[in-house]
């Protein structure tokens, strides 16, 4: 026991003790130094938006910051300019650390193919409606072509060229053009199409409706007061177009109705 004892408290072992708790001190400096670095403890960066930049211009803003860009999709809209970056992820604001990644779906140089659906034959208004939804515009001019299914579209044109109508009955047969492309529709108008504006002010709104339909027009939009209570006896006190103008309208066009409950004074006589 007491050369046990001398020997703890030796020069010797002391001296080999501190080299010793020296070396594991090192030890687990290097250890936390290494794992430091390795996972960038600590170390984040706040991520930017890229949104409504160019993939150019992001990507070298993001050099410098060792964060990585991949483009994962592409959408395409014709107002945008091509790679401009539509989203990304993370969003912006998230606290990332470097040598993250950032996904991101930028606008395509070039409008993708789409289906053209089939609106032959179809109302005008329908037409319309349909075409906006995949994407086309359509030419604000349509073109009048005499023929007894009036205001059905009867043909459909791009670029001055018309389209040959798919094959419904064939999946195969599909018509394709790029998004957002411009239309033009050529509408049935049906023989003698043209008339004055009928009158309608003055009329019950029953009444105007026989009226609108035996000239083949159409009843647009119905704006009513606050005394209306039933729309079918309520009086017309304005319409557009206006009838005292002498305008011509064509057949399947529209006329917009104003209506009240009680009968104008100056239709009194009527």
């Amino acid at each position: 026991m007491v050369e046990t004892g001398y020997f703890l408290s030796s020069r010797i072992f002391l001296k080999n003790l501190i080299i010793a708790l020296g070396i594991l001190a090192l030890l687990l400096f290097l250890v936390f130094k290494f794992l430091n670095v390795y996972t960038k403890h600590g170390e984040s960066i706040t991520l930017p938006d890229l949104r409504g930049q160019s993939l150019e211009l992001a990507e070298e803003q993001m050099k410098g910051k060792h964060i990585e860009l991949f483009v994962i999709d592409s959408l395409y809209f014709p107002d945008k300019k091509p790679f401009t970056i539509l989203e990304q992820d993370p969003l912006p604001d998230s606290k990332v650390k470097e040598s993250r990644k950032v996904y991101l779906t930028v606008n395509a140089s070039v409008p993708p193919p789409v289906n053209v659906p089939d609106v032959w034959g179809k109302d005008v208004d329908f037409a319309k409606r349909l075409l906006r939804a995949r994407g086309f515009s359509v030419h604000k001019k349509i073109e009048y072509k005499s023929d007894p299914a009036v205001n059905t579209v009867l043909q459909v044109k791009h670029n001055g060229k018309q389209l040959i109508r798919p094959n419904t009955k064939d999946k195969k047969s599909v018509l394709k053009i790029p998004k957002g492309s411009e239309l033009k529709l050529v509408v049935a108008e049906g023989g003698g199409s043209s008339m004055v504006v009928p009158r309608l002010v003055c009329q019950t709104m029953d009444e105007a409706g026989f009226q609108i339909q035996s000239y083949n027009l159409n009843l647009g939009s119905v704006m009513v007061d606050e005394t209306v209570k039933d729309t079918a006896s309520a009086y017309i006190w304005k319409q557009n177009p206006d009838y005292s103008r002498g305008d011509i309208i064509r057949m399947g066009e529209q006329v917009d109705i104003w209506l009240t409950a009680t009968k104008p004074g100056e239709c009194q006589g009527w």
